[in-house]
């Protein structure tokens, strides 16, 4: 019984000290909580007070972008018009026979060196020279009958009948004779021009006619790289424009002058042609492939800055450029532009931009319009 009115004692002492004050510690707590809320309320508004007390004062902490920029001058732009072109010889000659006969003999082979007048090939003339005995044969019996006709009657002797008559024999057999001297050399396959044996295309035993390809021959000196260029640049492009050939094949560039350009646009693909002449140079080849790039446009004095720095919106194409504010800050300003032609990266403009504007080239995506910078 000691026992239990020991413990109802002490029961009565806590709750008496708990209850001293009206409130548990949970209460406490909230209330520290509540005060400590205030005080960083407060906290706060000192902070900002104090911000704003500097900011008028002048003294804003000023927050920078990194970004490159670019100073704008006048340079040379060309735009080209790029086609695909090929090597060919202005006498690329495909020799054909003048007349139907059997191969007899080839004199040249592939790579042989051959003048005009040169004689490629024979064809089988053998009835056609057994003509020719024939022909030849009478012709000097008919030359001997004029002449002693001739003889007799420029001394009056004999008819005037007799003297026509041997002398249109003798003039007919001689006709004849040229002839058949004629067709025998039409069996000689003759180069046209001064070149290189490029194909053989017939062989002894052979028989060939005209039209038909016998021994092809490149003047390799008088090469020509043409290229079919787009109907639309037809009013843009006269002989005479720059251009340069690149071969991709040896690596190498010339660089030259339109020496033709066509007035005709072709019906079927609507291009029309353009060629160069080529400079002597054993690694050129007919049908060789070349990139032709004709300068189509150009402007000595233009205004351009890299094509990936031109931005556009739906107001149209704007580019940002770092200008000094009143306080002496670079500030990025977006600079409405109206654009050119664009050629090996670069872009033209035509208006927007002057001569010595700072064109911001690195860092401009994420830029806003007033955004303070630094070089």
């Amino acid at each position: 019984m000691k026992k239990y009115v020991t413990l109802f004692i002490a029961a009565s002492l806590l709750a008496a000290c708990a209850n001293k004050d009206g409130k548990n510690k949970l209460d406490k707590d909230k209330d520290k909580l509540a005060s400590l809320k205030k005080r960083d309320a407060d906290l706060r508004d000192s902070i900002q007070l104090l911000q704003d007390t500097i900011n008028n004062e002048g003294g804003k902490e000023v927050k920078t972008i990194k970004v490159g920029a670019m100073d704008v001058a006048p340079q040379v732009f060309r735009h080209y018009v790029q086609v695909q072109a090929s090597v060919y010889g202005q006498d690329n000659i495909n020799v054909n026979a003048e007349m139907p006969g059997v191969v007899k003999s080839i004199m040249v082979t592939e790579g042989d060196k051959v003048t005009k007048g040169q004689v490629l090939a024979l064809l089988d003339d053998a009835v056609l020279q057994e003509n020719i005995q024939e022909v030849q044969t009478s012709l000097d019996l008919a030359k001997t009958l004029y002449e002693k006709q001739k003889g007799l009657w420029d001394q009056k002797i004999g008819t005037e009948v007799q003297y026509l008559s041997a002398k249109s024999n003798y003039e007919s057999l001689q006709k004849r004779f040229a002839g058949l001297q004629q067709q025998d050399d039409m069996t000689k396959i003759k180069s046209p021009i001064d070149g290189t044996v490029d194909a053989v295309k017939l062989k002894v035993g052979e028989s060939v006619a005209p039209g038909l390809p016998t021994i092809q021959v490149v003047n390799d000196e008088e090469l020509k790289v043409k290229g079919n260029v787009a109907e639309a640049y037809i009013s843009d492009i006269h002989p005479g424009d720059s251009l340069s050939l690149i071969f991709p094949d040896l690596h190498d560039t010339v660089i030259s002058t339109a020496t033709y350009v066509s007035r005709a646009i072709d019906p079927v693909n609507r291009t029309f042609n353009v060629e160069v002449k080529l400079p002597q140079n054993a690694n050129y080849h007919p049908n060789m492939i070349a990139m032709m790039n004709i300068v189509d446009y150009a402007n000595r004095s233009a205004i351009t800055v890299p094509v990936n720095v031109v931005q556009s919106d739906p107001t149209g194409s704007f580019i940002f450029v770092a200008v000094k504010d009143d306080k002496n800050n670079w500030k990025a300003t977006k600079r409405v532009v109206t654009t050119g032609k664009v050629s090996n990266g670069n872009q033209e403009i035509l208006k927007g931009l002057n001569v010595g504007d700072k064109v911001i080239t690195v860092g401009y995506e994420d830029l806003n319009n007033g955004d303070i910078v630094s070089l």
